[in-house]
């Protein structure tokens, strides 16, 4: 199977996802992840801002700002596609932004990612290898191949689950996808 048709199999997977069903799935990975040692320890949480069908994130946001952890969420740049990562204090400094993604104002503060201590990252499907398949245009991948040490979470549901999925050079492997059932960690430069 290709990366489009799997692409292609996957959302149409998700979508069918009832907006209760992913509410329910997404409080379910929220718990997870806040179990984490990883979480715990964290200061810094790379983020990125959920749209329809995905994991969303705001709870996880509003835990994290809770609890005084300094957050950062991408802010996408087609024109070089690449993401910068932007500290917010709130989700009221999010505004309408490209792709239909909410994003972090142009002059907010940027912060490389490298400062963060997780990063948690959207999935469109996932493999038991520790490959992530995004939207195809490889903002993540652009941005997370320089992350140096800091741990990479995807947030999933199990139905984009995939036996196997086809990667190439330029993606990254994933540290571990949370979803709603359990954790599963990979070793880096295994996948």
């Amino acid at each position: 199977m290709s990366k489009s048709e799997a692409r292609k199999e996957a959302l149409k997977l998700r979508r069918q996802l009832s907006p209760r069903e992913v509410r329910v799935l997404s409080a379910s990975v929220r718990e997870n992840l806040l179990q984490l040692p990883e979480y715990i320890a964290s200061r810094v949480i790379a983020c990125y801002v959920a749209k329809e069908h995905e994991v969303q994130t705001a709870g996880i946001l509003s835990v994290a700002f809770a609890s005084g952890r300094r957050i950062i969420v991408p802010r996408s740049d087609p024109s070089t596609v690449t993401l910068t990562f932007h500290e917010i204090h709130g989700l009221d400094e999010l505004r309408p932004g490209n792709f239909g993604v909410l994003e972090p104002a142009p002059d907010s503060k940027t912060i490389s990612l490298t400062e963060a201590d997780l990063v948690l990252v959207p999935v469109v499907a996932w493999d038991s290898r520790g490959n992530r398949m995004g939207y195809g245009m490889g903002y993540f991948d652009r941005a997370l191949k320089d992350r140096g040490r800091v741990t990479c979470a995807g947030l999933a549901f199990e139905i984009q689950l995939h036996d196997s999925l086809p990667s190439s050079s330029t993606d990254v492997p994933l540290d571990m996808i949370i979803t709603e059932k359990r954790v599963v960690r990979f070793k880096r430069g295994e996948a």
